[in-house]
């Protein structure tokens, strides 16, 4: 049941969603005050929800609570989290979502020597629980020389506090592990981990705060489509930790 709500909940966190709501009511109602209220209601959501500069202030605070991964130190396992690809059975092939640094960037440290193993954490995140995906991303690293025994899969999480209790489940008690997710997601995963009593350092990444060119024409007035998207996901995360700190599972 949690599993649903969440994904209805998902769907009524987009931006897009609330104006689509706004404009419907301003066609509902016959009062033309309303319609008035509802129409400018829709302008100044959408407005705001893309304007680039009003959402780079916020993420760049919630992105830079943990530091940018520059440490040379070693490590027995990277814990990858999941929700990053899909199968395409059509084309026979792994198909990356934008969020795919999460395993892009722990691979050049397997490669190194940086880390031993590779621990991806993802199961199936519909609700038929079909495409199981850790299991094409074993076939996927496997191509790209990782070893065999070098992998562990956790098959069995839909989110991401099981993904931290699966994970975990995995992990021998002494080893030093290294925690890959999008720096917005970061906050989130790392709370589950240690509420479960693990302490990984934390490796974020697919940042899409920035520093430079804030100040741009493009930046203050220009509305951007893709910003609406990234609200939907730094939504997502707030909701997601109220949720979690409710459930008791951060």
């Amino acid at each position: 049941m949690f599993f649903i709500l969440s994904k209805v909940l998902s769907f009524a966190l987009q931006p897009l969603i609330w104006v689509l709501v706004l404009l419907a009511l301003s066609l509902s109602t016959k009062v033309e005050k309303r319609k008035k209220r509802y129409r400018i209601g829709s302008l100044i959501v959408l407005l705001f929800f893309s304007n680039q500069f009003v959402f780079n202030e916020v993420i760049r605070l919630w992105e830079n609570q943990f530091p940018a991964f520059t440490t040379s130190e070693k490590y027995d396992v990277a814990v990858v989290l999941g929700g990053i690809s899909s199968y395409d059975k059509i084309h026979q092939q792994t198909a990356f979502y934008g969020n795919s640094e999460r395993l892009m960037n722990v691979l050049p440290l397997y490669k190194s020597g940086q880390v031993k193993k590779i621990l991806f954490a993802g199961g199936s995140g519909r609700l038929d629980k079909q495409n199981v995906e850790a299991l094409h991303i074993e076939k996927y690293l496997l191509s790209l020389g990782v070893q065999q025994e070098d992998i562990l899969l956790d098959t069995k999480s839909r989110n991401t506090y099981e993904n931290a209790k699966f994970a975990i489940e995995l992990l021998s008690k002494n080893e030093k592990v290294l925690l890959s997710t999008s720096a917005t997601h970061m906050p989130r995963s790392m709370a589950c981990f240690r509420k479960l009593g693990a302490s990984p350092t934390a490796f974020p990444v697919d940042y899409v705060s920035y520093d430079t060119d804030r100040f741009t024409f493009n930046n203050l007035i220009l509305p951007s489509p893709q910003v609406l998207n990234y609200w939907y996901w730094l939504l997502h995360e707030w909701v997601g930790i109220l949720t979690y700190k409710v459930k008791g599972y951060c």
